[in-house]
Parts: structure tokens; C-alpha cells; sequence
């Protein structure tokens, strides 16, 4: 498999513009360092590839491509409580639109709270299996 891949790539580069295979430049090397440095965000980490802008708006807790820390998780519950109170405010001032957005914040934070779990879960298989060794 390893073999049939290498040649793929080598075959898909006689076919690609020489410069895209030059070295980079020292600016180039830095921007590409500063886009994951600057994927660290309070949640956890961004996983949007290099080069792309944030879609979401740096709604971190919307985007599916925020890879959540477990250590995180409690600030992750205090946004819920505080959208679940923002919602209720919404909701009795009639902020149709708040309503919305501020459900659809609430289904994502829902989302991650799942990833938190899948997340635990994992690491608790990897200590047995640590424990087991």
C-alpha cells in the first residue's frame, strides 16, 4: 500500500509546476508556523486546514472543526448555562432571532459535550490498556 502511494505521488508531481516543489521562503515558513500557533483557542484546538479563514466567525462552539479539551469542559458548561440564560431572557423579551441563534448555539454546545464523552471514553481505554500492559 505504503509502495503504491509513493508512487502516486510521484507520478501526480511530473505532472504539477516545478514551483510548487520549491523551498519556501522564510516568510512563507513563518506564516505556516503562526497559523498553528493561532489554532489554540479557549476550548480547545482549531483543526481548520492551513490557509483557510475561520468560516464561523471565531464561534469556536459552533464550528465542527474545534477539537475540544477535556480540561476545558467546565468552560464549556458555563457557556451552556449562560446561553440558557440568555435564551430565557430571549424568549420572554420576544427576540425571535436571539431565540434562533442562541438555539442553534445550544444544539452545537450539545455536539461537543458528545465529543467530551467520546473523548473521556477514549482515555479511560487508554489507562486500561496502560494498566493492563
Amino acid at each position: 500500500m505504503i509502495r503504491h502511494y509513493r508512487q502516486f505521488v510521484d507520478q501526480r508531481r511530473t505532472h504539477r509546476p516545478s514551483e510548487e516543489y520549491r523551498e519556501p521562503s522564510d516568510t512563507e515558513w513563518q506564516d505556516f508556523r503562526d497559523h498553528f500557533s493561532l489554532r489554540k483557542v479557549a476550548l480547545g484546538t482549531c483543526d481548520r486546514p492551513y490557509g483557510t479563514p475561520c468560516q464561523h466567525e471565531n464561534a469556536c462552539v459552533r464550528c465542527p472543526m474545534l477539537r475540544l479539551e477535556l480540561a476545558q469542559e467546565p468552560r464549556l458548561l458555563e457557556i451552556e448555562a449562560n446561553t440558557r440564560q440568555r435564551l430565557g431572557e430571549a424568549q420572554q423579551m420576544q427576540w425571535l432571532g436571539e431565540v434562533t441563534g442562541l438555539q442553534e448555539s445550544l444544539r452545537h454546545i450539545a455536539d461537543k459535550k458528545q465529543q467530551a464523552e467520546r473523548l473521556r471514553a477514549q482515555a479511560d481505554q487508554g489507562e486500561d490498556v496502560i494498566a493492563l500492559g
